[in-house]
């Protein structure tokens, strides 16, 4: 037959191609009149399952046996291949049956389970730990990944069952042909068609009947009891039990000594003397680090007693590794430790600066805590490494944590009038001329804010008069000049606020007799800082203007001589 016929009657017979759609087979159930309801079909017992595998593992044999006849001497090499093709598949077939077969009737115990015994190995500490949490893992592991497998063999079933379903249509539509046919080179092509869809069916069938028994085993309740309950109750009962009872007796000696000697200390932090302060601090330590090393010794008491040697080999093995790596890197922390028991260059409850500011330090530690209680925010925790670099000292009483407190009014360099509204470790914001002004804290201390608020200030404002009053200026002029000062000050709202006036001589200038007037105020009146300049500097002109007092102003004078003529010379008068 030719190669172009041929191929054309193999796409005619393929189940997914049809050029006219043959008349579909009776389904089980269903009848011309319409379906037919029908009770499902009894499962099989296992008796007839294991009989129908025996079936399917001799057929397969069989045409194993058949495959191996099957090339001819003279065959060529791509025949060969094709022959040993079918063979490696009918060969997986049977394997999979047998295992099928296997499961099936141990309930899926394999034999790969039996091991032979091993020869005894050298102690492996980390192995024997691994023996410990093992089957804990292991039923976790088991529990998590079963129904994933469940599903995994769903899909795979859906995928055989519909090859299974293809081949029984293409074997159907195959017997139709053939029925309808009396060609002996089409009959030829349709029995070698035939026996691939066989092969076909018979591997979706058998790959079924394997993932059947391993989801039915999977589906299937424990029977052994051994569920994550069991296995958490037998390592509980075992070495977690141990375990429990070392970590209990490490807190519980812990705690202990930890509560006695807080007890011990806080009496000795209450005792005013600088001294004993530093030994509650150092021995406190001390005696954390004692209770640390007992509460290790108890646990490996309770340990000893449950007789452990595993866990207790592998404590000991941790605390030898660990004082290994301290005895090693302990010389390089000589100043820390000194800082953490209250013996070095900075000390608990002394004065010291950090990034410009004055702090308080309330406790030393890993990291230790700074206050400034006139900074908002002002409680920061620095790391021990830099503690190490500062020097504290003793402070007074009354000695200021920082220049300015919220609220007040400072001038800083430059005349700069503002009240502080906040002030952090940060910034501080004033309030300048009715806009808000920030500052960070290192430009504002470089600035030597003068605090108008706390202790009060004083305005000075120096009055020139004319030389021609030389002979009343000490005794009349700076009476009344102080008197008329006085009367104008009872109408302004700063005077509840003054301290002292003072006004005298001040000094002969160059071209005036100069007057000093100082007007001293309470930090109340800060507020009117510069209200009080402009009123001292208004008051003066006008008691000037009221006595007739000359105001002078620099001028030039030109003195000429008549002998012989000479430069000018200029003089301020």
């Amino acid at each position: 037959m030719p190669l172009p016929v041929l191929f054309a009657l193999v796409g005619l017979l393929s189940p997914s191609f049809h050029a006219h759609p043959a008349e579909p087979l009776a389904e089980p159930g269903v009848t011309e009149s319409g379906p037919v309801e029908a009770s499902p079909p009894p499962a099989p017992s296992v008796q007839e399952r294991l009989l129908g595998i025996l079936a399917s593992i001799e057929t397969a044999e069989a045409e194993r046996a058949a495959l191996r006849t099957r090339p001819p001497a003279d065959a060529s090499e791509s025949e060969i291949a094709e022959v040993q093709e079918d063979l490696k598949r009918v060969e997986r077939r049977i394997g999979e049956l047998r295992a099928s077969f296997a499961e099936l009737a141990t309930g899926g115990a394999t034999v790969d389970k039996l091991e032979e015994p091993k020869e005894s190995k050298p102690f492996d500490w980390q192995a024997e730990l691994e023996d410990v949490l093992r089957p804990l893992l292991e039923e976790v592991k088991r529990m998590t990944e079963r129904p994933r497998t469940i599903e995994r063999l769903r899909s795979e079933r859906e995928i055989y069952q519909e090859r299974l379903e293809t081949a029984d249509r293409a074997l159907a539509k195959i017997g139709q042909t053939q029925a309808n046919t009396d060609a002996e080179a089409v009959q030829e092509v349709l029995k070698s068609l035939e026996y691939d869809w066989q092969s076909r069916r018979a591997d979706a069938e058998s790959r079924l009947q394997l993932i059947d028994t391993q989801l039915e085993r999977l589906l299937a309740p424990e029977e052994d009891g051994r569920g994550i309950t069991e296995v958490v109750r037998q390592f509980f009962a075992g070495r977690g039990l141990n375990i429990l009872l070392a970590v209990g007796t490490f807190v519980l000696t812990y705690a202990l000594l930890a509560g006695l000697g807080g007890v011990v200390g806080s009496r000795l932090q209450r005792r005013e003397a600088a001294r004993a302060r530093r030994l509650a601090k150092a021995g406190g330590i001390i005696f954390r680090a004692a209770s640390v090393v007992l509460a290790l010794f108890g646990a490996m008491v309770a340990l000893w007693v449950r007789g452990d040697w595993l866990i207790l080999g592998l404590l000991i093995l941790f605390l030898l590794g660990a004082a290994i790596t301290l005895r090693s890197s302990l010389p390089r922390y000589v100043g820390e430790i000194r800082i953490l028991l209250n013996m070095g260059g900075v000390r608990e409850g002394e004065r010291v600066v950090y990034n410009g500011i004055p702090w308080r330090i309330k406790s030393l530690n890993f990291f230790s805590t700074l206050h400034n209680p006139l900074l908002r925010g002002g409680t920061i925790r620095v790391p021990i490494e830099e503690m190490e670099k500062l020097q504290s000292r003793q402070y007074l009483k009354d000695e200021p944590w920082f220049p300015s407190r919220e609220n007040d009014f400072v001038i800083l360099d430059g005349d700069v009038f503002g009240k502080v509204l906040v002030q952090t470790p940060e910034v501080v914001e004033l309030q300048v001329v009715g806009s808000t002004k920030t500052y960070p804290v290192a430009d504002y201390l470089a600035q030597r804010p003068r605090n108008l608020s706390t202790d009060g200030f004083a305005v000075p404002v120096t009055v020139g008069l004319d030389y021609r009053h030389q002979g009343e200026i000490l005794s009349t002029v700076v009476d009344r000049l102080r008197a008329h000062l006085e009367e104008r000050l009872e109408d302004q709202v700063f005077r509840r606020h003054l301290k002292d006036m003072v006004v005298d001589f001040n000094e002969a200038a160059s071209s005036s007799l100069d007057l000093i007037v100082v007007g001293v105020f309470r930090g109340a009146a800060a507020e009117h800082y510069w209200s009080i300049r402009r009123f001292l500097q208004r008051t003066a002109v006008e008691a000037c203007n009221r006595y007739g007092w000359g105001i002078p102003f620099d001028q030039l004078t030109v003195h000429l001589q008549e002998s012989a003529p000479r430069a000018p010379s200029l003089a301020r008068v």
